[in-house]
């Protein structure tokens, strides 16, 4: 009898940018032993369907979908541009050439981030995005996922169970035993929904479950959960010499529950088996022929590898040495091996480092082996601050082709740092970022919010000095890919600041009830920033660094459309540009008042907006250029004369007798920007509009913005049209109050500082807030200019 083999399982979500490495390590692990194996990366496979014209067709014929009425009209307003262009955009978003081209990608995202609108509007209360997906059914409760994995209508998962669960894995009669990798608590309810379908169809198969998600769940449990019911075993910890030896013994007929790492169930009683470090100095390479590499949502592949598993500090906030057992790394020679190994197996050159941390020995170590063998390619990893970073260690580093370094900031204040136990000293800080900015290393920078007892002015210092680092390496080192990222506290349950909370002044709350499965837990502070107030710091933060989001309905699409470290760290490699927003150019309006026009662009009505007295809504989205508007109108009724079509005059009159309005523009004003945009054309479809390619030459006039933030000197501007966001410096803002009502560019200088030597400057920054989408030409410029005088220039200089 041929032997049976097993099917490894990535569920969604996890990270659809590269591969996960948990499933290729176990694979190859399990090859090298003589045991057959598949590989199956569930994640990447329901995305990629998920957000493709196909997948989203079948979305569309659903007969349910959210009860969210903002969600629902987005996903109705950008569905056809969206399965015209998806499979496109991710063509561009794969291709590594096509980083050098802003626009494009630019492109690119605007559809897949509707391609993610689309989805979510297909399911109650789901927010489907390539980071994270909010169902309708909690992770955090038995209960629901036990309600989810039956639920068709209401769990994305299940309804495309077939893509979930092959069926030509589970029709194959030598499919033996199952394993499913859960590595984070968005894998949940996919993982369980895919377990219950393979075992009820069939239940000669094994399923055992491990990863560092399902290490910290099982830990709670003190007696059989009903997890088991479709779960035969789940494993703790690292894998490698657990798997081999569950597969031998299943396909003898024999027991495994005294294998170390194993959790199951015997004679009803729950049974845990304290699991040992795996030894690294003869680990397998892992094995990633049969995942579709080339279909991650990033250039590549970008392949996981390793130096050394867990970390060798304790910091307060942290749970992974708790599910990762002790600190070991393993002989820089053999990490390389791999390297070259994948290098001519799967012809990558890029690559990330896994590793908790890659401390300041394993850095050297491998860097200094790569450098030796002459190996050209990227690379990627995780580090911290220390005393020995030296510039010559940075030089190392870059040599062996590292472009970016991920540092656990956490905090700029010392006091902070020694109640986290961080182990790191403010002074290694600055010297350690001088030395990899001057090596050609991006840093990125993490940064913790609110961690028990820090006050908002040592919470605001971390921000500020974050923000000067990456403004820094911009413009002293020439570095553009430096990031910082920051997130308010989460207190995880099996970190030593829940296994200690009085030793860090706080209280712990209670779960709700049903809520048996969550890892964190909220908790009151005695002294410094509550958690609701490091949530604030958070949020006031990202407002005062956006450079550009889109935003619709007043909803977030920062985790859709924010640059992620894959990008960053290609970019770096290639010296590409960074990520742009989309850039059209400003257009003036030809049309009279006779001119018949007619919708351009998908329209939806949204009733819900009305007021007590009646009243409707209208959301206009043209698609080619991104551009969204919302109308609103008190009277009620429909939007007949933009239906059918109207003269500009008439819709203008009709716009005033009902109140229709947007943003403060006027009547004709609003007609002009419906059309500068692409949302109202020409009945008989000639252009209305034609270019304003010189802004010497024009007159300028502002649209519509939205004051998003004011921060240090600076303000923040967002359009509610193109989506975009900038933050204008001093000259900026006093353009922008220069075409509060028209004013011609060349007359700008007559109203700067400085005069005439600041014109080419103002100029420069017309060219950009036009290009976004905040300044328009009201007319060109005809002969002499006249007086400025009489604009309204009050404060202008």
């Amino acid at each position: 009898m041929n032997q049976r083999f097993t099917l490894l399982i990535n569920p969604p979500l996890w990270n659809a940018y590269a591969p996960h490495l948990a499933v290729p390590l176990l694979a190859g692990t399990l090859r090298d032993q003589g045991l057959p194996v598949r590989c199956y990366d569930a994640s990447v496979e329901v995305l990629d369907w998920l957000l493709s014209a196909d997948g989203l067709r079948a979305l569309a014929a659903r007969e349910t979908g959210s009860r969210d009425r903002h969600a629902s009209a987005r996903g109705r307003l950008v569905h056809d541009h969206t399965a015209r262009d998806v499979d496109r955009a991710k063509a561009v978003i794969r291709d590594l050439t096509t980083l050098k081209d802003a626009q494009g990608q630019a492109q690119a995202r605007r559809v897949m981030r509707n391609a993610m609108w689309s989805v979510s509007a297909a399911f109650d209360r789901l927010r489907f995005d390539l980071v994270a997906n909010d169902l309708y059914y909690s992770a955090t409760s038995t209960e629901a996922v036990l309600d989810a994995v039956d639920d068709p209508e209401r769990n994305v998962y299940r309804w495309a169970l077939d893509r979930l669960v092959p069926d030509r894995f589970l029709e194959d009669p030598a499919l033996g035993v199952v394993g499913i990798s859960m590595s984070a608590d968005t894998q949940l309810i996919a993982a369980m929904t895919a377990a219950v379908e393979i075992r009820r169809r069939r239940p000669d198969v094994r399923i055992v479950v491990g990863g560092n998600y399902a290490t910290r769940m099982v830990e709670e449990w003190s007696a059989p959960h009903p997890f088991f019911a479709w779960v035969d075993a789940f494993v703790r910890a690292e894998g490698e010499e657990a798997l081999p030896e569950i597969v031998r013994r299943w396909q003898a007929g024999r027991d495994v529950a005294d294998i170390p790492g194993v959790v199951t169930v015997r004679g009803g009683e729950l049974l845990k088996i304290p699991a040992r470090p795996v030894k690294l100095d003869g680990v397998s390479a892992p094995y990633f022929a049969d995942l579709p590499l080339d279909r991650y949502f990033a250039p590549g592949p970008i392949l996981p590898v390793y130096a050394s598993r867990s970390c060798a500090w304790k910091c307060a906030f942290c749970s992974i040495p708790f599910a990762s057992n002790s600190f070991r790394s393993r002989p820089a020679a053999q990490t390389v091996d791999h390297l070259e190994h994948l290098m001519a197996e799967y012809g990558t050159r890029t690559f990330m480092f896994v590793d908790e941390i890659l401390t300041l020995h394993v850095l050297r170590e491998v860097a200094q082996e790569i450098v030796e063998r002459g190996l050209e390619l990227y690379w990627y990893g995780e580090t911290r601050f220390a005393g020995g970073f030296s510039r010559k260690l940075a030089d190392l580093l870059y040599r062996s082709g590292c472009r970016r370094l991920n540092f656990g900031l956490e905090s700029y204040n010392q006091r902070v740092l020694d109640i986290m136990a961080k182990g790191t000293k403010v002074e290694h800080v600055d010297r350690t970022l001088d030395n990899v900015l001057a090596a050609g290393i991006a840093p990125h920078l993490f940064v913790i919010h609110g961690f028990p007892g820090e006050r908002l002015e040592e919470a605001e210092r971390t921000i500020s000095y974050a923000e000067r680092k990456v403004r820094e390496a911009r413009e002293r080192y020439g570095n553009p890919y430096a990031t910082w990222g920051g997130s308010p506290f989460i207190l995880d349950r099996h970190s030593p600041v829940a296994r200690e909370p009085q030793r860090f002044g706080i209280e712990l709350t209670d779960p709700a009830p049903g809520e048996d499965l969550a890892l964190v837990r909220e908790y009151t502070v005695a002294q410094g920033l509550t958690s609701d107030q490091a949530v604030d710091v958070a949020q006031a933060a990202k407002r005062a660094t956006v450079i550009r989001r889109n935003v619709w309905f007043r909803t977030s699409t920062e985790s859709a459309l924010a640059e992620v470290e894959e990008f960053t760290f290609l970019r770096a490699c290639l010296g590409a540009p960074n990520a742009e927003p989309l850039r059209s150019v400003p257009a003036f309006v030809e049309a009279a008042d006779d001119t018949e026009v007619r919708l351009a662009c998908s329209a939806y009505l949204l009733p819900w907006n009305a007021g007590e007295g009646g009243g409707a809504a209208l959301a206009l989205y043209q698609g080619d250029g991104d551009r969204f508007v919302q109308l609103s109108w008190p009277s009620g009724g429909t939007a007949d004369p933009l239906a059918r079509g109207a003269t500009v005059g008439e819709l203008t009159r009709w716009f005033g007798a009902h109140g229709v309005a947007w943003g403060g523009a006027g009547r004709r004003e609003l007609v002009e920007l419906l059309i500068r945009h692409g949302m109202l054309g020409a009945a008989d479809g000639r252009p209305l509009v034609r270019a304003a390619p010189e802004p010497a030459d024009w007159w300028w006039h502002r649209e519509p913005a939205v004051l998003e933030a004011a921060h240090q000197d600076d303000v923040v501007l967002h359009s509610p049209v193109t989506g975009n966001t900038v933050r204008l410096h001093a000259l900026g803002q006093l353009v922008w109050h220069l075409c509060e009502t028209d004013c011609a560019t060349r007359e700008f200088a007559r109203h700067l500082p400085g005069g005439a030597q600041w014109q080419g400057a103002a100029v420069d920054v017309v060219r950009e807030l036009a290009g976004l989408g905040f300044l328009y030409p009201s007319r060109p410029v005809e002969g002499p200019v006249g007086s400025a005088d009489s604009l309204a220039l009050s404060g202008a200089q």
